[in-house]
Order: structure tokens, then sequence, then C-alpha cells
């Protein structure tokens, strides 16, 4: 009887499973698919092995001149206590610049969320696609589009240069410059998660609020921003640590005397040689960046448990056929009928300088990119062979530098996705287990860790870096993206699906690899397409492993950048967003 109960329940949730299941049943003498299916795993399971010691034995090597070169410090006390300085110093601007670029990007992103989960307007679609932007667009091609808007011969100065003969602003390159670009830059995340939570709101609070006389901002501050509380805090810890990791932005707008710890990580551990300040400074770097972590993760959790107790707590119009709906509904900005004349002015302006404030410091940049790419040259002499638009996509420099993005990112992305689907599925099969507290940090554990301390971990392990090191250095700090994707899919397969395949199976991996696989295929191409996009964009880790006789797109892209080629810079940065964003819409049509 169970058993026929199954064979519908399956024939309801996976027909193929059915037909794969009567065909392993008649050829119960061939082994060839068992076979297949061991070997797949076996495989993958060393990958992911290989992976999670990218992670572990770099990290340990970087940690190490902190326990076998010790001495110096005893016997040079004021040595130690000018490093200290120096140390603290660097520590102290890191955070200050990670917290203000993240109030910028919450502040911006609250804004922006507000107008997306409440109100009507033109651009509203155009306004939440911009969150693919952090994601898909790198943070050199980023800081490339400022340059190109608000540089030193940038359009903005050059249009203030026409207009009022002034001299050139030269506030980008300092630490407001940092700071603006990395919080704008991030702000879409907090938009989308915030605006997403905003809109799971129940209106029964707010509408008894506004009965009983409060106005809008003491719902706001009282009843709304209690509600996103978890929410906020979820999306500002991952943007501070985008922004407290942040390489490329701050070496190329820093001010000279002020660095993060990022970037003097990497000189101490590349250009000086002194290993001993390069372990200290990625420990203190790690370690603040682990207390954020599991702040992260309690936010999480919280944020889990409030969903869940809105969609306990939302009424049902069956049963209350007068109850308030839990959708939000969209008028236009100052358009809603309980707003007074001058809460409604208040909204309207406030839409304006926000909107305004977006189009000048992430529309215009975004925009500037394409602008600095085609401002060396006119349409007419493009493909001449000696315009000066021609070298860098007719060099040679700029076809190896296409090829080896071509190389290491699918590789890469390989790599995450056999790792993240292996950690999903045994999350998902071991349902028991999914709670623990130790395997909850696991995907967590590369998110407290630095690009830079990576690669100067490998470089201490691997006296000679290659192609190799490259790939399993960026699979070992990738994966939990490809792991929250993955995961996330998984956990949506009925449980129902799983025990009926676990009842007609001979042996557990036949679940894997007929029930589980085939229904999140489209969230391992999702996930594969991500983590193609963040190898492609990195460059800091080719920078710091210095493979010999290779190059990526993102790494060329700096060099011509450092090397003030902003033009030519700005054409290869085009063309990386081209790239990735070509490949994600792909997999979104498909």
């Amino acid at each position: 009887m169970m058993k026929k109960l199954s064979l519908k329940l399956l024939q309801k949730l996976s027909p193929s499973f059915l037909n794969e299941v009567h065909i392993t049943q008649a050829s119960r003498g061939h082994t060839f698919f068992r076979v297949f299916e061991y070997s797949v795993s076996v495989a993958s399971f060393t990958l992911a092995v290989t992976v999670i010691c990218a992670f572990v034995l770099p990290l340990g090597a970087a940690f190490l001149p902190l326990i076998t070169d010790f001495a110096p410090f005893a016997k040079n006390a004021a040595a130690f206590a000018m490093g200290g300085t120096h140390i603290f110093n660097t520590a102290a601007y890191t955070l200050v610049v990670a917290l203000a670029s993240t109030a910028v990007a919450l502040v911006v992103g609250i804004a922006a969320a507000f107008f997306t989960a409440n109100r009507s307007f033109f651009g509203r679609r155009f306004l939440l696609s911009l969150s693919a932007v952090p994601l898909c667009v790198p943070p050199l091609v980023i800081a490339l589009g400022f340059v190109s808007v608000f540089g030193v011969n940038g359009i903005f100065n050059k249009a203030i240069a026409a207009s009022f003969h002034a001299e050139p602003l030269t506030c980008l390159y300092s630490p407001l410059g940092i700071i603006i670009a990395q919080g704008f830059y991030n702000f879409p995340l907090v938009m989308l998660i915030v605006s997403n939570a905003w809109q799971k709101i129940g209106r029964t609070e707010i509408d008894a609020a506004r009965l009983l006389g409060a106005n809008e901002m003491r719902i706001f501050f009282t009843v709304t921003v209690h509600k996103l509380s978890s929410a906020i805090a979820a999306s500002c810890i991952p943007v501070f640590l985008y922004c407290f990791f942040s390489f490329m932005i701050v070496l190329l707008f820093g001010a000279p005397g002020s660095s993060t710890l990022e970037v003097e990580i990497y000189r101490a551990a590349k250009i000086t040689l002194d290993y001993k300040t390069a372990a200290t400074l990625a420990l203190i770097e790690t370690c603040c960046a682990m207390l954020v972590v599991i702040a992260y993760s309690v936010a999480k959790k919280s944020t889990r448990a409030q969903n869940a107790s809105s969609t306990q707590n939302t009424p049902n119009k069956k049963n209350a056929p007068f109850a308030t709906s839990g959708k939000t509904a969209y008028v236009k900005i100052a358009g809603a009928l309980y707003q007074s004349r001058l809460s409604k002015c208040a909204e309207r302006t406030g839409a304006i300088f926000f909107g305004a404030t977006i189009l000048l410091f992430f529309i215009f940049p975004l925009m500037g990119i394409a602008a600095g790419a085609l401002s060396a040259n006119s349409i007419g002499t493009f493909f001449a062979k000696h315009a000066p638009f021609a070298p860098p996509f007719f060099s040679q420099g700029l076809r190896a530098a296409l090829l080896g993005t071509c190389i290491v990112s699918p590789c890469t992305a390989t790599l995450c996705v056999v790792s993240a689907t292996i950690y999903a599925v045994f999350l998902r099969m071991n349902k028991h287990l999914s709670h623990a507290l130790a395997l909850q940090i696991i995907p967590l554990m590369p998110l407290a860790v630095s690009s830079v301390v990576i690669g100067y971990g490998l470089t201490s392990v691997v006296k000679y870096t290659s192609v190799f090191s490259l790939v399993i250095a960026q699979s070992s700090l990738a994966w939990p993206l490809a792991f929250r994707i993955v995961h996330a899919a998984l956990q949506a397969v009925p449980q129902e699906a799983i025990d009926a395949s676990l009842l007609l199976s001979t042996a557990r991996i036949d679940t894997v690899f007929r029930i589980m696989l085939p229904s999140v295929k489209r969230s391992i191409a999702s996930a594969f397409c991500f983590c193609f996009a963040a190898s492609a964009g990195d460059a800091a880790l080719p920078l710091v492993l210095a493979v010999p006789k290779f190059d990526t797109l993102a790494l060329y892209t700096y060099r011509l950048a450092s090397s003030y080629r902003f033009a030519e810079a700005c054409a290869c940065g085009m063309l990386l967003c081209v790239l990735c964003m070509t490949l994600l819409w792909i997999t979104r049509k498909e």
C-alpha cells in the first residue's frame, strides 16, 4: 500500500523518475548507471576536499609568521610600539571607511526600498533590476566609471571648467571618494533585501496606528523600523564586509598616507616582504570580519523567524473576509489618501532628491564607462588600426587576458558549483544536522577572509603559482555564493518526493541524481553564472598570486588604469561587463 502511494506521489512530482525506476528495475544486472553515479560522486567529493584545503592551508600559512618569527618583536620594544601604532591607525581607518560606506548604502538603500515597495512610478522595475549590478559588475569597473565622470579629466570637471573656469575637483581621490563609490555601489543590495521585507509587512498594525491618530513619521519609527530591523541588519552586514575587504577602489582612490588593512597586507607581503606585519594585519582583519559574520548569521536566523511569524499571522481571506490584505497597495508618489499636504510635499522632494542622487552617483558612472571607452576616438575611426582606441581591442595583451578569463572563470565556477552542491545535498539529506551551529558556520567562513589574505597565504604554501592555484584559491572564497543559491532551491524540493524516492530506490544516491539535481538544475546554472562573474571580476587574487605569463581581463584592466590609460581601461571594463551580464541574461532567459 505504501509503495502504491509513493508511486502515485512521484508520478505527480517527478514523472521522469518512474521511467528511470522501471529501467533500473528491469536491468538490475547492469551496473553502468550505478557505477557512473558513484564515480561522479567520488570525483565531486575530491574536488570539494581540494577547495576546502585551498582555504584552510593558506589561511594557516598566513598566520604562521606570528609563531615562527616572534623574537624580533621581543628584542625591539620601540619598533614593536611603532608598528602597533601603525596597525591600530590602519585598522581604525578601515573600520571608519567601511562603516561610513555602509551608512551611505543604508540611507540610499532604505529610501529606494520605500519607493520600490510602496509606490508606483516610472522606472520602478529598472531600479529594482539594478540590484544585479553589485553581483555582476566588478568594483574595478565601477571605479573606472567614477574616474570617467568625477576624475580630474572626467566629464563633471570638464563641465565645471567650461562653465565656471574653476579648478578641477579632486575629492574623488580621498576618503570621501572611497566612501561615496563604495556606498553607492552597494546600495542596491540593501534596496533589494529591505524592499522584499517591506512588501511582506502586514498592514494591520500600520492601519491601526493610523486610526489611533499616529502620524507617518511616528508609524515609521515605532512600527515599520521594528518590522524591518532584521532585514536591515541582514543587508548591512554583507555590505560592510564588501567595504571592509575593498581593495581595488582603495588602490585607485586612496590618498597618500592613508590605507586600509587589505592594501597594507598586500604591501607588506608583496612589496616590503614584511611577513610578520602582514600576518598581524591578516589576523586582525580576519577576527573583525569573523565577529561580523557571526552577527550576520544571527540576523539571518532572526529574519527567517520573523518571516515565518509574519506568514503564520497573515489573515486568511476565506475565514476573515474583512481582514486587511497583506499585500502592499501601490500608489503614485505622494498619492496616498491618508497623507497630509505637508507629507506629500516632503515625499515629492525626497523622491526628487534621491532620484537625482542615484542618477548622479550610480547611473552616470555606469554610463561613464561607455563614455570613457568611446572618448578616444570617433565612430568613423573605430576600426582603424592606428586609432587611439584600437590597441586594447587589437593588442596581444587583451587577447591573452580575455583567453585567461575564459580559462579561469569557467573552471572556478565549476569547482564552486560542485562544492556548494555537495554540501547543500548533504544538509538536505540530513535535516537533523542542518541546524547544527558548526555546519551553519562553514559556508560563512570564506566571507570572513579576504582574497589578499588567501593569496598571501597560498604564496607561502606554493613556491610557484600557476593557473590551477588561482582557480582553487578563487573557488575557496566564492563557493558560498553558489551554496546560498543551490541550498535555497534544494529546500524548496518537497520532502514527500525525497521520502518516496528513498523508499523506491535501492540506494540513497539515486535520490540525489534523479530527484534533487534535476529539480535544482536552473539554480545550479544561475549559481554557475554568478560565480563566473565573481571570478571574472576579481583582480585582487591574480594581482597577489602574480602567475607568470598569465593575465586576466580584470587584472589587465587594473594595469591599464594604474598606467593612467583610462580610456582603454574603460573599454576593457565594458567588455568585462558585457561578458558577465550576457551570461546572466542567457541563464535567466532559459
